[in-house]
């Protein structure tokens, strides 16, 4: 029992030392503002999966219904690390998971291969519903990733709350920026 039990420990702590860490930088809504390339208001219509060399990517089909930044066409294909292709399953911590017919407003940034991404991973994912007032409301939930500052001081996760119409504002003024 005690050898089964220490093969069991071992094996554990092989796949644990396997398991990909997730560190990010943490991004204010500003710079993820200026850095995106596209930001969207959208819906999740479908999900797929692919794998690209060792990575597999959860790709979401997202139906645009306002564009607040950059060209975007009514349908655009954003890939998220992790999900399942070909027999193999991969969790990224910080990759958000969409939901079928749920509308967001989702940060953007353009691979140099062409393939879209959100930025900072669930940093640049939005929920978005309305107030009792009818007013949008954009939140994100604590980040289930390690963050760091700039300088590479862990710092921790806060939920972020604004409104559709300040988001709005901010992106205008940051037309332009460099990124």
């Amino acid at each position: 029992m005690l050898f089964r039990l220490s093969g069991i420990v071992v094996a554990l702590a092989a796949l644990a030392l396997q398991a990909p860490a997730t560190t990010l930088e943490k991004l204010s809504l500003e710079e993820m503002a200026a850095k995106s390339h596209i930001v969207v208001r959208a819906t999740v219509a479908a999900r797929s999966s692919v794998q690209r060399g060792p990575m597999v990517y959860t790709v979401y089909k997202l139906n645009v219904s306002e564009k607040l930044k950059g060209e975007a066409g009514a349908t655009l294909d954003v890939s998220v690390p992790g999900g399942i292709a070909g027999g193999v399953r991969q969790t990224i911590a910080g990759s958000p998971v969409l939901k079928p017919a749920t509308e967001y407003v989702v940060f953007i940034w353009k691979s140099r291969s062409g393939i879209l991404h959100i930025i900072g991973l669930s940093q640049g994912l939005f929920d978005l519903k309305l107030n009792s007032a009818g007013e949008a409301v954009l939140t994100r939930g604590v980040i289930d990733a390690e963050l760091v500052d700039k300088s590479g001081k862990e710092v921790t996760s806060t939920p972020l709350t604004l409104t559709l119409e300040r988001l709005r504002r901010m992106v205008r003024s940051t037309e332009g920026a460099v990124r």
